[in-house]
């Protein structure tokens, strides 16, 4: 661990879920597609549940509940939120109560059937926006202070001042992984859905002074409102840190193709092009997208020479939109 990133977050709760570092891992054979080298940072390999980069935020985001009492967690998504279901496994491990608001339709597939294999209390609705889910969310908290129960809401993805301490956390894990191995990146990359995670990478770049470029692959909301909001985010941490940063904007491409939750052709060949070639999965909604992004600008030379992608997880992904890949495949 970095030592400065170490001191700054050690005033801060939180709950060890994450019991080693995520490996680093090269790609000889993309890497040879390309004429760049790329490696991954296993953060699908975090340890609890289905992994991903969740985990991390809901180290402090957990440490922050216990610390302030709260005996049941509240948290939102869509249908097949990964970040929803690893939340509600945390929460019960931690032997908190759970409740997850979900947007979209109940069908016993992906995570959906992990919540219900788990025993996990949901709340569906069927609402066209996430951000609505909000209200939802409040709604059942009041409902449960009622019942005299001290409820904590997380907020969609974990995009919170405190959740984006996590990836401060993990550069700092980074940074003495990269010495160590003594390599040097051009880019970061990773996937941008709520924004927390790119945050927490842009805020300890900063902290650390590591000589990377941030880039982030849009795969929902895209555009100077996404930009504003990881800004934002890694300002109101570095506030939470108590330090003064000047922060640049990352570089961020949209490559939602449409809209979040939208499955295409594109994504389901990549998906099985970087399993076939480097034995790695990666989801429809936010991993496929993201590297796709990745490896269109890394031939145009976008990138560098020397790539790292985070990997956030998501396999429960493949398995809640598998029907829809495989007709896009002509496999059905």
């Amino acid at each position: 661990m970095h030592p400065k990133i170490g001191a700054l977050l050690a005033k801060f709760p939180r709950i060890e879920l994450i019991p080693w570092e995520t490996p680093i891992q090269y790609l000889p054979r993309i890497s040879e597609m390309l004429g760049v080298e790329v490696y991954v940072k296993r953060d699908d390999l975090t340890g609890l549940g289905i992994g991903g980069n969740k985990v991390r935020k809901l180290e402090f985001l957990l440490g922050d509940a216990l610390a302030k009492g709260a005996d049941t967690i509240i948290t939102m998504g869509a249908v097949h939120s990964n970040h929803a279901f690893v939340t509600a496994l945390a929460a019960k491990k931690l032997g908190l109560d759970v409740v997850l608001v979900l947007r979209g339709k109940e069908t016993l597939k992906g995570n959906y059937l992990l919540d219900k294999l788990m025993g996990i209390e949901t709340r569906v609705y069927d609402v066209e926006k996430t951000p609505d889910l909000i209200l939802y969310a409040e709604k059942v908290a009041k409902e449960l202070e009622e019942q005299g129960k001290k409820p904590y809401i997380i907020p969609i993805g974990g995009a919170s001042p405190v959740g984006t301490l996590g990836y401060v956390r993990m550069v700092g894990e980074l940074s003495t992984q990269i010495s160590s191995l003594g390599l040097k990146f051009d880019t970061i990359v990773d996937a941008v859905g709520s924004g927390g995670t790119l945050a927490g990478i842009l805020l300890g770049l900063e902290l650390t002074k590591l000589e990377v470029e941030p880039v982030g692959m849009a795969v929902g909301i895209f555009g100077e409102k996404m930009m504003q909001k990881v800004v934002d985010l890694a300002r109101e941490s570095a506030k939470l840190l108590g330090v003064s940063v000047e922060l640049k904007e990352p570089r961020i491409y949209d490559y939602s193709f449409g809209a979040y939750g939208k499955i295409v052709r594109e994504v389901a060949e990549l998906i099985r092009l970087v399993g076939t070639k480097e034995g790695i999965l990666l989801d429809p909604v936010y991993t496929g997208k993201a590297f796709y992004g990745l490896m269109d600008l890394a031939k145009k030379g976008e990138l560098g020479e020397r790539i790292l992608f985070i990997h956030t997880g998501g396999m429960p992904g493949i398995f809640h939109y598998g029907e829809d890949m495989l007709r896009l495949l002509n496999l059905q």
